[in-house]
């Protein structure tokens, strides 16, 4: 096992729930990418509880060696299951970070690119994440489960839909990997094999029952990343033949000493219980020696307490450390000045406008950065920002948003403290606070339709009937601009429901995150939204001509 001292300055591109990735210099001219074994917050406490100890890739030598053995097994298996059309970045390398003191895991760095979300320019039938969620994926399961790599089908979408971003697109040709462009041919790479926390919390019911509880029940443990050995040997000795013709004997034969060496390392990893594995991190980490570990493995008792005295420190001091932060933010606060803002926002047009284009041009900013975006679609995009057909609509979205923070205000200090002196039910205050967002959007909207229908304009019922909806009644005026359009293409209004629906994805507890299906997902909501939208404005278009 190599040990080094890595360079902190290495630039970070890309960070998961089992670790953070660094770009990374080979020594030989060429990169890696170099992925640092870590967790934190709600990961961390969902792998001592269920493990016993935090990611077993950070200190185990054994479960890391199982990381970089997998992948090459898998780097040569794979190609052959998916025909060429997904791949593995194999590792070259396992060592042990002294300064942080971790196992890091050097693999093949991949230039590729996410799959690429909806928005207005894209094209309609080039679907992506479509493609890997429902065709590949699926196909590759199949495969692991007859290899026996069943702990592995939690990184490969079962039930997870956090695994869509494990895998990146790489183009065949250089040109097409710096313009990103979704044209080339290529394949998909799968970048991340490591479980961040174990198969337990998918978002199917079925997979819940078929697949998560029932290996816990077989295991007497939870499902993290394991492989059955027996079933993975068969498999290779059934398929030796097809094997040997697709990989060659030599790489044949390095599949089956890899699988020998996994079964040897996995046996010691996975023998360690839930107690020896939190008394081993401790001595990994330098908290205590050996003959210590000896002697708390002898006293269960005694390192049970000290474990619990010492996350019950840990817990208070994190909470400490919260109340502090957020005391800090307040007294930073300028009570004043955000008076004048909220103000200022309500009654000028000009300064909402501002406001919104702001918004607008961050989002777009985003979009690009991401690689979501092409510079020649952001400009089209922008230059919709200041356009005339626009403004206006933009700034009544400027309004909903500004009515947040006194609908915020409201539902979480007005209400309560007329609950307290008496003045309201429990009941009402509860149905006011669910429904707070709804009742100040639509009593917006009313006033509008009231407004629209004394000077003979077209009533905005698309958006009263959105801005009812929780969490994306905010998004009440692109719907209505989309609908209002008729045949015209609002671009910009599309962008903001695609953004919109894509940041609630990405915010979603559990499931949800950059680049993961529950983006992706969400994020198409819009574009069917707006093919009935588009049928609702040409039937009312027509019915509109005269004769």
């Amino acid at each position: 096992m190599e040990i080094v001292a890595q360079s902190s300055s290495r630039p970070e591109i890309g960070r998961g729930r089992s670790g953070i990735v660094y770009l990374q210099d080979d020594g030989s001219g060429g990169k890696l990418a170099c992925k640092v074994f870590d967790s934190r917050g709600l990961t961390k406490a969902v792998q001592w509880l269920t493990l016993g100890a935090p990611n077993p890739y950070v200190w185990n030598v054994d479960a890391a060696e199982c990381a970089k053995i997998r992948r090459n097994i898998l780097k040569l298996l794979v190609p052959v299951w998916m025909d060429g059309d997904v791949d593995v970045a194999d590792a070259s390398a396992v060592v042990l970070n002294k300064e942080e003191m971790t196992f890091e895991l050097q693999t093949r760095l991949v230039r590729g690119w996410a799959a690429h979300l909806h928005h207005p320019l894209s094209d309609e039938f080039d679907d992506e994440a479509e493609n890997l969620w429902r065709r590949m994926m699926p196909a590759l399961r199949a495969h692991l489960q007859d290899a026996g790599f069943d702990g592995l089908l939690w990184q490969a979408g079962a039930g997870n839909p956090v695994a869509l971003n494990n895998f990146l697109y790489e183009p065949n040709d250089e040109e097409a990997e710096t313009t990103n462009s979704d044209s080339s041919s290529g394949r998909w790479v799968w970048i991340d094999l490591e479980s961040g926390v174990p198969a337990i919390f998918p978002i199917s019911p079925k997979v819940l029952l078929n697949y998560s509880l029932a290996h816990w029940w077989r295991l007497g443990r939870p499902m993290f990343d394991d492989v059955e050995i027996t079933r993975l040997k068969d498999y290779l000795k059934a398929n030796a033949k097809e094997l040997k013709l697709s990989l060659g004997v030599k790489k044949y034969e390095s599949v089956v000493s890899d699988a020998e060496r996994l079964g040897k390392h996995q046996v010691k990893w996975k023998s360690i219980g839930r107690l020896q594995s939190s008394i081993q991190y401790r001595v990994a980490r330098g908290d205590i020696d050996q003959s210590q570990a000896d002697y708390y493995s002898k006293h269960r008792l005694r390192w049970l307490f000290r474990e619990w005295v010492r996350g019950l420190l840990s817990s208070l001091k994190a909470l400490k450390g919260g109340f502090l932060s957020v005391w800090k933010r307040l007294k930073r606060l300028d009570l004043k000045s955000l008076v004048h803002v909220c103000w200022k926002f309500l009654i000028s047009q000009k300064y909402r406008e501002a406001f919104v284009h702001g918004y607008l041009d961050r989002s777009i900013n985003q979009w690009t950065k991401r690689g979501q975006l092409t510079n020649e679609h952001a400009n089209i995009l922008r230059e919709q920002i200041g356009s005339p057909d626009s403004s206006v609509d933009i700034t009544v979205v400027g309004i909903h948003i500004a009515i947040k923070p006194a609908v915020k205000a409201t539902q979480y200090w007005v209400l309560p403290a007329l609950f307290a002196f008496g003045l309201l039910g429990g009941k009402t205050v509860a149905i006011l606070i669910l429904t707070g967002g709804a009742i100040g959007r639509s009593a917006y909207t009313l006033g509008r339709m009231l407004q629209s229908a004394a000077n003979g304009h077209e009533k905005p019922w698309i958006a009263l009937g959105v801005g009812l909806l929780p969490v994306v009644g905010n998004l009440a005026y692109p719907a209505q601009m989309i609908y209002s359009a008729g045949d015209k293409d609002q671009k910009l209004a599309r962008f903001m429901m695609d953004d919109g629906f894509a940041r609630i994805g990405r915010h979603f507890p559990i499931w949800g995150g950059q680049d993961t299906w529950t983006e992706h997902a969400l994020n198409r909501i819009p574009r069917n939204l707006n093919r009935y939208l588009r049928k609702m404005g040409k039937r009312r278009a027509f019915h509109r001509k005269p004769g």
